[in-house]
C-alpha cells in the first residue's frame, strides 16, 4: 500500500492499502487525531519538511477524506500546517515564529491547498450521514483513502436512527 507516516505502522500494515480498515485504540490525550492527521497528510501531500533535509517529497498524492467529529476545521487544519512545516501549533497559532518558520508554515498552506486532501466535519451523524460524505467525496472529488477521527456514540448513533 501507498506509505502511512513512520517505518513502525507501515511495517505492521504494509502502508495504507485499498480496501483495507485500520482501527487505532488508545487512552485520550496520547495523539491519536494528531497521528492520523499525519497519515492523511503522508498520503495525499508531495511535500514535508524535514530539519535535516529540508522539504522532501513524500507520498503519492492520492485523494484523500478526513472526516472530524470532534475538532473543528480550522483545529484539523492548524494541525495539518504543524505536521508539514515541522512549527509547532503554537507558534502557529500565536504568530511568533522563528528564523524560516512562518516562511514553511505558508509553504505548508500551498502544498495544503494543491494537494487532494479534504476535510470535513460531522459532529452528530449516523451511519447513513457517513456513508453518504463518503460516497459524495468519491463521486466529486475521486476519494481513495478515509481517515475518520473517531468512532463514537453520537445522539444520531444512540437513537439507532439511520436516516
Amino acid at each position: 500500500g501507498v506509505p502511512l507516516y513512520g517505518p513502525i505502522i507501515n511495517t505492521v500494515t504494509r502502508g495504507a492499502r485499498l480496501k483495507k480498515f485500520y482501527l487505532r485504540s488508545a487512552a485520550s490525550g496520547v495523539g491519536k487525531t494528531r497521528s492520523m492527521i499525519a497519515d492523511a497528510c503522508y498520503v495525499s501531500c508531495e511535500k514535508i519538511y524535514n530539519e535535516s533535509f529540508g522539504w522532501i517529497k513524500i507520498g503519492t498524492c492520492q485523494p484523500t477524506l478526513f472526516i472530524t467529529t470532534e475538532q473543528e476545521l480550522e483545529e484539523v487544519q492548524t494541525m495539518m500546517l504543524a505536521f508539514l512545516s515541522n512549527v509547532n501549533e503554537d507558534k502557529i497559532l500565536n504568530g511568533n515564529y522563528e528564523n524560516d518558520e512562518e516562511e514553511r508554515v505558508i509553504r505548508a498552506a500551498e502544498i495544503l491547498e494543491r494537494s487532494p486532501l479534504y476535510v470535513e466535519e460531522l459532529p452528530d451523524f449516523s451511519l447513513r450521514d457517513v456513508e453518504n460524505l463518503i460516497k459524495q467525496n468519491i463521486r466529486e472529488n475521486g476519494v481513495k483513502y478515509v481517515c475518520f477521527d473517531y468512532i463514537m456514540t453520537s445522539l444520531k448513533i444512540l437513537g439507532c436512527n439511520r436516516a
